[in-house]
């Protein structure tokens, strides 16, 4: 399975890619990762680059170690990951968007309208 670039480092894309079974709710809180080995044979990564790419989500919280069990998502993960990424998101793409959505003088009430039909319309 093949699902990297050479843009970024694998750590961080193999990091980035746990976080997303996790939103996606494919891995579920108190999950076993799978071994380092098997994560290393299933996405053709070193070993050592799996283990880092783990090892940041542990001293994030995100997932934790039984010592000589194995690896879980840790409980409130997803809630962690939310939380990361959501001020990101509204800095790094929302922002940018809004302010293109003004300069090229968008009615406001069209970007609501649409917001609204994105997010299920409004709960008057």
């Amino acid at each position: 399975m093949n699902i990297f670039n050479n843009e970024t480092p694998l750590y961080l894309q193999l990091r980035k890619h746990i976080e997303e079974l996790i939103l996606e709710r494919t891995l579920a809180e108190s999950a076993a990762i799978p071994s380092i080995r098997n994560l290393a044979r299933d996405y053709n990564l070193n070993p050592i680059t799996v283990a880092n790419a783990l090892g940041s989500l542990v001293e994030e919280g995100i997932l934790y170690k039984q010592r000589g069990v194995g690896i879980y998502v840790a409980e409130g993960a997803r809630e962690l990951i939310i939380t990361r990424r959501s001020g990101d998101f509204i800095t790094e793409k929302l922002e940018p968007v809004l302010k293109k959505a003004r300069q090229l003088e968008l009615p406001l009430e069209q970007i609501i309208k649409l917001t609204e039909s994105i997010y299920g319309g409004s709960d008057e």
